[in-house]
């Protein structure tokens, strides 16, 4: 993609932000208040054509706004995706929850994964590297199928259960996670995914290690439209947590 001058970028990002949280087309009025760079509604508007044009920024039929595209949150993250951390009531959560499965007879993984679930209000999945092929083996996924129902995106079960019947098959599962033994977070935005039924989705993920090796990996599915920042500092802070856990033991 052609690199974005600094002004493109805050449209971008602020078109981002306001949809994650609105599931609402962007006007410009809206994106110029947000700036609040001085800068007129009309020229914001230009922006947003511009980025259009360059295939970030797409124009539903039926609204005047517009709404980020795959290209445009690939943009988005690479790039421009603030650091954040989590908030002390929310690490205090994730603590409490993790000592609790840690302390349970139940498989690790599994508990994990019901943690991320129960936290993002995302499907979440958990896997296991059989040790001499480092391909994944013992997978374990958390749809809590209600908390997807509550997305916009996936109000109407209809929209939902492509989703979720691809999520039940392994192989679909296993691709998922390929990228996490080679890379620290492994993002998956919407047309990226070679699963058609999934091209309406995003999947973050994550391996947690022990000496180093990978000795499995965690990720949650969701909308595109999502709170990417959130999102992996949670990740990043349950692998962290988890891969500590298992050193001590």
């Amino acid at each position: 993609m052609t690199e974005l001058d600094p002004r493109k970028q805050e449209i971008l990002k602020t078109v981002i932000q306001a949809y994650v949280h609105t599931a609402e087309p962007v006007g410009s009025e809206t994106v110029a208040h947000r700036l609040r760079l001085g800068v007129s509604p009309a020229t914001v508007r230009n922006e947003m054509a511009a980025l259009e044009e360059m295939g970030c920024l797409s124009h539903p039929h039926t609204s005047s706004g517009r709404i980020p595209t795959d290209r445009g949150y690939r943009f988005y993250v690479d790039t421009m995706l603030p650091e954040i951390d989590l908030t002390a009531r929310e690490r205090a959560r994730v603590r409490r929850q993790f000592k609790a499965i840690v302390e349970e007879t139940a498989p690790v993984p599994e508990g994990i994964a019901r943690i991320l679930a129960t936290v993002t209000e995302y499907a979440s999945v958990a896997a296991e590297p059989h040790p001499a092929t480092q391909t994944f083996t013992h997978l374990h996924f958390i749809a809590l199928t209600s908390n997807i129902l509550k997305q916009p995106e996936f109000q109407d079960a209809r929209d939902a259960q492509p989703v979720l019947s691809a999520l039940e098959r392994e192989d679909v599962v296993t691709d998922l996670l390929r990228g996490t033994l080679e890379r620290p977070v492994w993002i998956t935005i919407g047309s990226e995914h070679r699963h058609e039924d999934l091209r309406g989705c995003t999947v973050i993920a994550a391996a947690y290690r022990i000496g180093g090796r990978p000795a499995g990996a965690l990720g949650i599915l969701g909308p595109i439209r999502m709170d990417y920042a959130r999102a992996i500092s949670l990740i990043r802070y349950l692998v962290a947590d988890l891969s500590a856990t298992l050193e001590r033991s």
